[in-house]
C-alpha cells in the first residue's frame, strides 16, 4: 500500500524585509498549481526543481498510463515551456517529440514553467478517454488527472514531489490524498514517486461530497453536475450497500484506509465519443452523461462495482512493468486476465453471492460475456499475447479482458472450488496472492502462472499454460457442468411464432428482415400494429402473456387470425384481419445457460458455495 504522508509541511519561502525569499531547492519536485490564474482555457503550473548534476537532462510527459491501454501523448498538452536558472535567465530547452524536452545546462536548471490545455474540449487527433483527461472550467471544475499537468526528469522519476494547488476558497479539493496544508486556500501534497503522482487524481469544484464509512475505511464519493441532477447523497445510499457487499466479498477488511470516486457529470458530448471510468490505485475518476439520477445509478454501480476491486489488483497484486512503469516507453506485462478480466469477475460475482441481483441474471451476464467474446473478438488468441501487444497490433482486442478475461476468473473459481471440494476459491487466490506479493513487491510476467500452481493445484497451472497462454477456446462445458450448469454452444429448437417479425414497443411492426414462414402466410407488413390474436385484444401490457397463453394450448395446424391496424392509400386506419395456421419453425439460438434440472447432490452442493456466501 503506498503511504499518505500526514507531516505537516512548512512553506520554504521566508519573509524578510518585507521581500519573499526564493524556494529552495533540494532533492525534491516542488510544483505549484494555481486554480485562481486561468487564461485562455490554460493553467500556469511552475515547477522548482530537484537539483540536478547534469548537463543535459530531458523532461517528460507520459506517452501512456496504466490503466489506459492506448498512446495518448499527453506531452501534447503542453504548451510555452521555459527553463531557467535561478536568476531568471533562460536556458536551451529542445522539444524532441511530443512528450520530451531536452534543456541544456541543466546543472544550473532552477524553475520550470509552461501551460497546460485540457483535454476536454481540445481540438486536433485523437482524444483522449475523458476519465484519463483534464477539465478546465474556470470558476466551476478542475479535473485534475495528474500525469495531464505534472511531469518528471528521466532518472529521477523515484524522487519525491510535492504539489501545492492554489484555489478560492468556496472550492473543494476532493482526492484520496491527505491535504498537509490547514489553509483554505492552498492545499499540499507529498508523494514518494512520479508513479504516486500519477496514481492520483484530484478534482475541484464547490463541494457535492458524501461520505460512505467501511468499517475503519473511509471512501469519498465527489460529484460535479453543472447542474444539479445528480447528488452525490443519493449516489452515496446507492453505492453503500455494493460497497458492504465488496468488504463481506474481500473478508470484511479491507485492505486500504481511504477511496476516492470522482464522478464528472457532463452535459456536453463526449469528445472521445464515450463515457466510463479510470481506475487508480486509491481512486477512480467517471465521466457519464447527466441525466436523472434515477436513470444514471444502476450503470454508474456497474462500473463502480469493477473500479473499486482494484484496490486489490493491480494494487497488491502486480508485474514488474506495473511496479516500474515506463511512462515513454510502456512495456505491457502479459496479465491484463487478472488486472482486469478477474476484475469484471468479481464486480458481478459478488453481486450474486451476497443477494443484490438473482442467479438468474447472472447466468444472463455470463451468457452476454460469452456471447461478445465470441462473436466481436478473437477468441482463439492467446490472451497472455494479447495483453503483451495491447498497445499496437492487438489493440483493437483489448475490449475481450472485460468478456474473456471475465469467463477466465469464472473458470479459474469453479475449478479451485472443484479440485478444493468446495473449501477454495479464487476468492482465497487473489488474497494469498497479495499476502506474497504486496504493494511493493512485483512479480516477474514468466513466474506468475507457476506460483499461482504452487499456491494451489497443478491443474490450475496446467489450465492457464493451455487455455490462458494458449488458443485454446475455454472449456466452458465442462467447467459448468461442475456446478450442475448446463451450456449449448449452439441450440436448435422447434417453437410456435407469429411470424418472425421485429415489433415496437408499441406493438407497431418495425423489422421484416427476418420474417418466416408464418409471417410471410400471414402477410403482414411494415409498420402494420398488432390489436388481437385470435380475437383477443392486445396491449404492450398483456403482449407476452397473451402470446405465451397461445403457444401453451396451441396445436400444429390450428387456426390463427392476428388482427393489425393498417394505413390505406389516403392516410386512413383500417382493421384487416390476416389468417393463417400454427406451424412450429426451427430457431437457433447460441451460446445458451440454463441451470441443470437433473443435477447431482454433489454438483447442487457445489452450485451453493459458488453461488451463495
Amino acid at each position: 500500500m503506498k503511504k499518505i504522508l500526514l507531516a505537516l509541511w512548512l512553506c520554504p519561502a521566508f519573509i524578510g524585509m518585507g521581500i519573499a525569499q526564493p524556494t529552495v531547492q533540494n532533492e525534491t519536485y516542488q510544483y505549484t498549481l494555481d486554480l485562481k490564474k486561468v487564461r485562455n482555457d490554460r493553467i500556469s503550473v511552475e515547477l522548482i526543481c530537484p537539483a540536478i548534476d547534469r548537463n543535459t537532462l530531458n523532461f517528460n510527459f507520459p506517452k501512456t498510463v496504466p490503466g489506459t491501454y492506448s498512446v495518448d501523448d499527453y506531452g501534447r498538452y503542453i504548451h510555452n515551456l521555459v527553463a531557467e536558472d535561478a536568476a531568471g535567465n533562460a536556458l536551451t530547452v529542445n522539444r524532441l517529440d511530443s512528450n520530451r524536452w531536452q534543456i541544456s545546462n541543466a546543472a544550473t536548471l532552477y524553475r520550470i514553467r509552461y501551460d497546460v490545455e485540457d483535454s476536454f474540449d481540445a481540438a486536433g487527433r485523437h482524444a483522449v478517454f475523458e476519465p484519463a483527461g483534464s477539465n478546465i472550467e474556470e470558476r466551476a471544475n478542475y479535473l485534475i488527472n495528474t500525469h495531464c499537468f505534472f511531469g518528471y526528469f528521466d532518472g529521477l522519476a523515484r524522487a519525491p514531489f510535492q504539489v501545492r494547488v492554489l484555489h478560492d476558497a468556496d472550492f473543494y479539493g476532493s482526492t484520496a490524498l491527505t491535504d498537509a496544508d490547514a489553509s483554505a486556500t492552498e492545499d499540499l501534497f507529498k508523494l514518494a514517486s512520479y508513479n504516486e503522482l500519477a496514481d492520483s487524481p484530484m478534482m475541484y469544484c464547490r463541494p457535492d461530497t458524501a461520505i460512505v464509512q467501511l468499517g475503519e475505511m473511509e471512501v469519498l464519493i465527489s460529484i460535479y453536475s453543472p447542474n444539479g441532477m445528480i447528488k452525490a447523497d443519493f449516489v452515496a445510499n446507492h453505492f453503500k450497500p455494493l460497497l458492504d457487499v465488496q468488504r463481506q466479498y474481500l473478508g470484511g477488511k479491507m485492505p486500504v484506509k481511504r477511496y476516492a470516486f470522482l464522478i464528472y457529470v457532463s452535459d456536453k458530448p463526449s469528445l472521445s465519443g464515450g463515457w466510463g471510468a479510470l481506475e487508480h490505485s486509491l481512486a477512480s475518476v467517471y465521466f457519464i452523461p447527466e441525466q436523472a439520477q434515477e436513470q444514471a445509478i444502476k450503470s454508474l454501480k456497474d462500473v463502480a462495482a469493477h473500479e473499486f476491486f482494484h484496490i486489490i489488483t493491480p494494487l497488491f497484486i502486480h508485474a514488474e512493468e506495473i511496479h516500474n512503469f515506463d511512462f515513454i516507453d510502456p512495456k505491457m506485462s502479459e496479465h491484463l486476465w487478472l488486472y482486469e478480466g478477474v476484475t469484471e469477475y468479481c464486480a458481478h460475482h459478488a453481486q450474486v453471492k451476497y443477494g443484490l441481483t438473482t442467479e438468474e441474471e447472472y447466468m444472463g451476464v455470463l451468457r452476454n460475456q460469452i456471447n461478445i467474446s465470441r462473436q466481436y473478438f478473437n477468441d482463439t488468441l492467446s490472451f497472455t499475447e494479447m495483453s503483451r501487444n495491447v498497445l499496437d497490433e492487438h489493440h483493437s482486442q483489448f475490449g475481450n479482458v472485460y468478456q474473456k478475461g471475465a469467463l477466465i476468473g469464472m473458470c479459474l473459481d469453479v475449478k479451485l472450488l472443484e479440485l478444493s471440494g468446495g473449501k477454495y476459491d479464487l476468492q482465497r487466490l487473489m488474497r494469498d496472492l497479495s499476502k506474497f506479493y504486496g504493494a511493493e513487491k512485483p512479480f516477474r510476467d514468466e513466474e506468475l502462472f507457476p506460483k499461482i500452481a504452487a499456491l494451489t493445484y497443478p491443474e490450475i497451472g496446467a489450465f492457464l499454460k493451455r487455455y490462458v497462454a494458449g488458443k485454446e477456446r475455454l472449456p466452458l462445458s465442462e467447467v459448468l457442468a461442475a456446478v450442475g450448469v448446463r451450456f449449448e454452444s449452439v441450440q436448435r429448437l422447434n417453437n410456435f411464432s407469429l411470424g418472425g417479425i421485429g415489433l415496437g414497443a408499441d406493438l407497431s411492426i418495425i423489422n421484416v428482415s427476418q420474417m418466416n414462414a408464418v409471417g410471410k402466410q400471414l402477410g403482414y407488413l411494415l409498420n402494420d400494429k398488432i390489436v388481437r390474436i385470435n380475437g383477443k385484444a392486445v396491449t404492450p401490457e398483456n403482449f407476452q402473456e397473451t402470446v405465451q397463453a397461445l403457444y401453451a394450448n396451441a396445436k400444429v395446424g390450428d387456426k390463427l387470425k392476428v388482427s393489425v391496424e393498417r394505413e390505406g392509400a389516403k392516410g386512413r386506419k383500417k382493421v384487416h384481419h390476416l389468417k393463417g395456421t400454427m406451424q412450429k419453425i426451427e430457431t437457433v439460438r447460441y451460446n445458451q445457460l440454463a441451470f441443470d434440472p437433473n443435477a447431482t447432490p454433489q454438483q447442487l452442493a457445489l452450485r451453493k458455495v459458488w453461488l451463495k456466501a
